[in-house]
């Protein structure tokens, strides 16, 4: 399975978690774990893993592209990444 498919499943299957961090926060957060990509959002106020993707790699810059690529699958339905500033600017105020 390609990076892509699986994380356009991803997003379809979290997809109402996902718009309910971007309602509430603007966004969600995107970044790198262990290899993974790993989309961050909100509960109960505290920071929580939405979802990780399977191993991507190592490397920083491929990793790097991996988000860029689910940063825009995450636009096309409306769902916006922000910065991990902006993300814990939102989450102290609520």
């Amino acid at each position: 399975m390609s990076f892509k498919t699986e994380a356009a499943a991803l997003i379809k299957k979290h997809i109402k978690e996902l718009q309910a961090t971007a309602d509430e926060l603007g966004g969600v957060f995107i970044t790198g774990i262990d290899g993974k990509v790993a989309v961050i959002g909100v509960e109960n106020s505290k920071k929580k893993i939405i979802f990780q993707t399977s191993f991507v790699s190592d490397d920083v810059n491929k990793n790097l592209d991996a988000q860029v690529e689910l940063q825009d699958l995450l636009e096309e339905d409306g769902i916006e990444a922000i910065s991990e500033f902006d993300f814990n600017l939102a989450l102290e105020s609520h």
